[in-house]
């Protein structure tokens, strides 16, 4: 199989579980506390990760590598889901989705700023048609809670901008899943501490629906997502992977549909029509990059 092919393949499974992690988060939201949900989350995902790592542990990090896995860690898989799921207990699960695919725009402009990626007209177009999809869908806050919410998802696409460009440069030198793991394993050192004091503060509520929601957060949200993502990231640049984020809110939708009865409005529509249009530019593009490199 084909890299392109192979790697197209593999964001379309990331976008559908992390578009079916904000539904999961929203059904355990009045059960735990956001910073609890986190925690577990990223606990959990590091029975999966070990597993799927142990071939590589043997790989020696240099020194000067160390901050950015720290970075990965701190930004990516901390402050991110922290802010995703603080996000989404004060906003639905289709609307924190939705703000989130604004980080086309954070992860391309940054990947040519520090990665010094190329910028070209189509995929300027792409940030263009993500930016206003993204406006016409986060229309209508109806309450305070709920803007404070898209900030907290709004500041998140900033820190997930950062951790994927140190994504791009770390698994250019180490496997995808050490990387994946490693900054999980970094994130537990402010999780863990976070966590305690969260639960220790704040009401928790534990049933079978929780207990099965936080495991497939972990395994399938945390684990497996997060080593197809930092995969793709391998694979393809970092403002091309980034560009398929409206798949996320898509699937999150649907399932946000079924499983929460959330409803949507008309202008729910019109920006999934701009944000879809985004992901066929995308891929229409690097192929023809991928040809271009190879005549």
């Amino acid at each position: 199989m084909e890299t392109k092919p192979r790697s197209f393949g593999l964001l379309f499974v990331t976008f559908f579980i992390w578009g079916s992690v904000y539904v999961g988060g929203k059904m355990v939201a009045g059960d735990l506390p956001p910073a609890l949900v986190a925690c577990l989350r990223c606990s959990t995902a590091m029975v999966p990760l070990l597993l799927m790592a142990r071939p590589h542990m043997g790989a020696k990090i240099d020194l000067e590598d160390w901050k950015y896995f720290v970075l990965v860690g701190a930004l990516g898989y901390f402050a991110t889901f922290f802010l995703i799921q603080l996000g989404i207990s004060l906003t639905g699960a289709t609307m924190a989705s939705l703000i989130n695919a604004l980080n086309p725009v954070s992860v391309t402009i940054l990947a040519a700023l520090l990665l010094k990626e190329r910028i070209t007209p189509v995929k300027v177009a792409c940030l263009a048609l993500a930016l206003a999809g993204t406006v016409v869908i986060t229309q209508g806050a109806g309450s305070q809670s709920e803007i404070l919410g898209m900030a907290a998802v709004l500041v998140s696409v900033v820190t997930w901008g950062f951790a994927s460009v140190y994504m791009r440069r770390l698994t250019a030198k180490y496997p995808a899943i050490l990387v994946t793991t490693y900054g999980m394993a970094v994130s537990l050192i402010f999780h863990i501490p976070v966590g305690i004091v969260s639960a220790a503060t704040q009401p928790v509520h534990v049933s079978l629906k929780v207990v099965l929601v936080i495991l497939y957060l972990g395994f399938c949200g945390s684990g497996l997502a997060q080593y197809t993502w930092t995969k793709c990231l391998s694979m393809l640049p970092a403002s091309t992977c980034s560009l398929f984020y409206p798949l996320q809110p898509t699937f999150s939708a649907l399932l946000g549909a079924l499983l929460l009865q959330e409803s949507f409005s008309p202008t729910f529509f019109i920006g999934l029509l701009l944000i879809s249009l985004d992901v066929v530019l995308s891929t229409w593009e690097t192929q023809r990059l991928s040809k271009a490199e190879k005549s």
